[in-house]
């Protein structure tokens, strides 16, 4: 029997991200209970998002007489086509692996400009996990300029100083912990609200 689902991104960060909101948030998603191993998978690819972008096609392609759908996850920045648009290097990759045999049953979401960006819903919560007080945290924040949603523009920096303050090592687990309770209402990123889109369309609750 066809599972739901394959997943294809860049690192253990990210897989740590995506496997925690489809097992644990999908209530706050508004999809159906999903259960990793069992609904779906995920898989890195060894060449990170540079290997995503220009291999998700030839990875995905032994999945599909098992799975029913593909979702590819990967950031803009580190891909190898910065100068691109996102929502181009989206459309262009879809649309291959629709020739390749995916069909309507694919999706491919580009970070801008990275996953870190996806962090900073919910500063409560950020501070919580990294251990600082949010007078603490806001105060890390200032130095850093930020985008029209009020987050770093360079969110993989902020986010290792914050790290570094609250005595805390980056690593996927910690990402985990930051899906686990961060305000999806409140992540309005472009890429984070395809997701969410793209989720709720092939797996209603």
């Amino acid at each position: 029997m066809k599972r739901e689902l394959v997943v294809l991104v860049a690192d253990a960060d990210a897989e740590a991200v995506v496997g925690t909101l489809l097992s644990k948030r999908h209530k706050s998603l508004g999809i159906k209970p999903m259960m990793e191993g069992k609904d779906f998978v995920i898989h890195k690819h060894p060449n990170r998002d540079s290997g995503v972008r220009t291999g998700a096609v030839d990875f995905l392609r032994p999945f599909q007489r098992d799975f029913r759908r593909a979702l590819v996850i990967f950031d803009h920045k580190g891909c190898g086509a910065e100068g691109k648009n996102p929502q181009d290097l989206e459309h262009k990759l879809e649309q291959e692996l629709k020739r390749n045999g995916w069909r309507d049953r694919c999706a491919v979401i580009v970070i801008e400009p990275e996953l870190e960006a996806w962090v900073w819903a919910s500063l409560h919560h950020i501070a919580r996990v990294a251990g600082l007080t949010i007078e603490d945290l806001q105060g890390i924040l200032a130095k850093y300029p930020k985008n029209n949603l009020g987050k770093p523009v360079e969110p993989k920096e902020a986010w290792r100083e914050v790290l570094r303050r609250g005595g805390r090592k980056p690593s996927a687990k910690i990402f985990g912990e930051l899906a686990e309770g961060v305000s999806l209402s409140k992540c309005q990123d472009r890429a984070f609200r395809k997701l969410v889109a793209v989720l709720r369309s092939w797996f209603p609750s």
